[in-house]
C-alpha cells in the first residue's frame, strides 16, 4: 500500500481498492471484452498505415485525428466497463457473504441508472435468499430433530425415557424454554408430572394432580385437539393472570397418543425472543409426536407388562410368605399333636403311630423288636416337697439321659405322668436289649441337681419281645405295662421281661 508525504492513503491505492475486481469469472470476462475492445484501435491503426508512403505521413492530421479520437472512445468505454465489473463483483461478493451493508452502500454509488437498477435487484434477491436460507436451515434442524427422535425411539423401550427425549426434541424445534410431561394413571383421572424443564421445574416435578382441576382436561376429554393459546390473559378458555417468571403468556398443550389412548399431555410455554406460539408449531410438535407414535405403544405395553410382573412378583412374594407362616404354623400345630410340649419327646400320639408301624415292618422283614415300659421311682417324693417345676425340671433331664443310651433309629416317648415308652427296632437277641435296659438305670440313678438339691431317681422297666410276647402293637404295650409293675414290686431299680413274669402275672 502507497502512502503521500502526509501518511494517507494514495489515489492510486484508493481507485484500486474502489474499482478492483474480486470475482475472478468477472475479471476473466472483463480481460476478453477489454481486448476485444483494444483491438479496435490496432485495426484502425493498421488500415491507416496500408495508405502510408512513409511513417511521417503519420503525423498527418487527416490520419491522426481519427486515430487518437477512436483511442479514447475505447479508453472511456474501458474505464466505464471496469466500473461496471467491479460493483458487480462487489454485488457477488455480498451475495455470497449474506452482506446487506455492501450493497446499501452500493446504491449509493454515482454511476449508470441501470448499475442502480441492478443492485436493487440483487438487494431483493439477498433478502429472498436470506429468507429461504433461514427456512431451510431450520427444515433441516426439524428433520435432524425427527431422525434423531426417531432413532433414540427405535432403541428404547422404556415409557419415561421415551417421554423425555420426547419433550427435549419438541421445545427444541419449537424454541421453548419451558415444557414438561404429564402421564395419565390408568384410572384417567390423575396427572403425575414425569419430566419437566426449565423455570419451576423443582416446585412440580413429581406431583400428582386431578384432571378435572387441569387445563388438560380440555385436551383429554376430547373438547381440543391440541390447545393453542396465544394470550393466557384474554383467551376465553383460560384467562387466567400470566406470571411474568414463565416468560410470555403463550402456551401449548399437545395430547401424546399410543394407538388410540391419550397416554401423556405435553405442555410447552416460554417460546425464545417472547414470540407467540402459531399453528405452524403445533403442526411442527404433532409430526414428531406421530413420528414415535408407534415407539410409544411399545413402551406402554413394555411398561404394562413391567408393572405386571412387578405387581405378579410381588403377590408372589406374599404368597410365599403367607405359605412359609403356614408351613410354619402346620408343624407347631403337628409338634403340638405329637410331641410333649414339656420334654420335647414324641407324646403317646406319636409314639402309638410309629409303634404300629414297627410292628408291620418287623413283620414285613421278619424281625424283632422290643417294647419298653419305663416309670420313675421316688419322682412324687420330689414334686410333693420341691414343687411341680422341680418336677419338669426332673423330667426334662431324665428325658436328655435316656436320649443318650439310644441309636438314632430308636424312638423313645413320653407316654403320660413320669411314665416313658421306648421302642427298640431290629434286635436279635436278648444281649442288646439288656444292655439298653442297664443303661438306662444306671444313668437314672446318677444325682441331679434340681433347686439347689441334689436328688436321684431310679426307674423300674417292662420289656415286651415281638412277635414272642404278642403280635400285634396293643398286646405289646400291655405286656410291657405289667412286666414293669413286676419290676416295681422288686426293691431298687430293675428290669424284667413279660416271658420271665407271665406266669406271675
Amino acid at each position: 500500500m502507497l502512502l503521500d508525504k502526509k501518511g494517507k492513503i494514495s489515489v492510486i491505492d484508493k481507485w484500486s481498492k474502489r474499482f478492483s475486481i474480486e470475482d475472478k469469472g468477472l475479471k476473466l470476462q472483463f480481460r476478453i471484452f477489454s481486448l476485444l475492445l483494444l483491438l479496435g484501435p490496432v485495426m484502425v491503426f493498421s488500415y491507416i498505415l496500408t495508405d502510408l508512403a512513409t511513417l511521417t505521413d503519420l503525423l498527418q492530421a487527416k490520419y491522426i485525428v481519427p486515430y487518437l479520437l477512436s483511442l479514447i472512445i475505447v479508453l472511456s468505454v474501458l474505464a466505464l466497463l471496469q466500473t461496471m465489473f467491479s460493483h458487480l463483483s462487489r454485488i457477488s461478493l455480498a451475495m455470497q457473504q449474506g452482506s446487506e451493508q455492501q450493497l446499501i452502500e452500493l446504491t449509493r454509488v454515482q454511476g449508470a441508472n441501470e448499475l442502480r437498477g441492478i443492485v436493487d435487484s440483487f438487494g431483493v434477491l439477498l433478502k429472498q435468499y436470506q429468507e429461504a436460507s433461514g427456512a431451510l436451515e431450520r427444515r433441516a434442524v426439524e428433520l435432524l430433530l425427527i431422525k434423531e427422535l426417531a432413532e433414540e425411539a427405535s432403541a428404547n423401550l422404556d415409557l419415561k425415557t421415551l417421554l423425555n427425549s420426547l419433550l427435549d426434541k419438541v421445545m427444541q424445534i419449537n424454541r421453548a424454554k419451558i415444557g414438561s410431561v404429564f402421564l395419565v394413571d390408568e384410572s384417567g383421572e390423575r396427572l403425575k408430572v414425569v419430566s419437566s424443564r426449565g423455570v419451576g421445574r423443582e416446585e412440580i416435578d413429581g406431583i400428582s394432580i386431578a384432571v378435572k382441576d387441569s387445563l388438560a382436561s380440555l385436551v383429554l376429554d376430547g373438547r381440543e385437539g391440541e390447545l393453542l393459546v396465544e394470550n393466557i390473559e384474554t383467551d376465553s378458555r383460560v384467562r387466567k393472570k400470566n406470571d411474568p417468571k414463565y416468560g410470555s403468556p403463550s402456551f401449548l398443550l399437545l395430547p401424546v397418543r399410543a394407538g388410540e389412548k391419550i397416554i401423556a399431555v405435553i405442555n410447552l410455554a416460554h417460546k425464545s425472543n417472547g414470540e407467540m406460539f402459531r399453528q405452524e408449531d403445533v403442526d411442527l410438535a404433532t409430526i414428531m409426536i406421530q413420528e414415535v407414535g408407534f415407539a410409544l405403544e411399545n413402551a406402554r405395553i413394555h411398561t404394562e407388562i413391567k408393572d405386571h410382573a412387578r405387581r405378579l412378583e410381588q403377590q408372589t412374594a406374599a404368597l410365599q410368605e403367607e405359605i412359609h407362616r403356614r408351613m410354619i404354623a402346620e408343624k407347631e400345630l403337628e409338634k403340638l399333636a405329637h410331641k410333649d410340649t414339656l420334654t420335647g419327646l414324641a407324646n403317646r400320639h406319636m409314639f402309638i403311630d410309629r409303634i404300629e408301624v414297627a410292628v408291620a415292618m418287623a413283620h414285613r422283614h421278619q424281625a424283632k423288636l422290643a417294647v419298653m415300659f419305663v416309670d420313675l421311682d421316688m419322682f412324687k417324693a420330689i414334686n410333693d416337697t420341691l414343687g411341680h417345676a422341680a418336677g419338669d425340671e426332673v423330667l426334662c433331664e431324665v428325658s436328655r439321659r435316656m436320649q443318650a443310651c439310644l441309636r438314632e433309629t430308636d424312638l423313645i416317648a413320653r407316654y403320660g405322668g413320669d411314665e416313658f415308652t421306648v421302642i427298640l427296632t431290629e434286635v436279635s437277641d436278648s444281649e442288646g436289649i439288656n444292655n439298653v435296659a442297664s443303661k438306662i438305670i444306671h444313668t437314672l440313678q446318677q444325682p441331679i441337681e434340681v433347686k439347689g438339691e441334689t436328688r436321684s431317681v431310679g426307674c423300674s422297666i417292662g420289656i415286651a419281645i415281638y412277635p414272642d410276647d404278642a403280635e400285634d402293637y396293643e398286646s405289646l404295650i400291655r405286656h410291657a405295662d405289667k412286666a414293669m409293675y413286676i419290676s416295681k414290686r422288686v426293691a431298687g431299680s430293675s428290669f424284667h421281661y413279660y416271658a420271665t413274669v407271665a406266669s406271675r402275672i
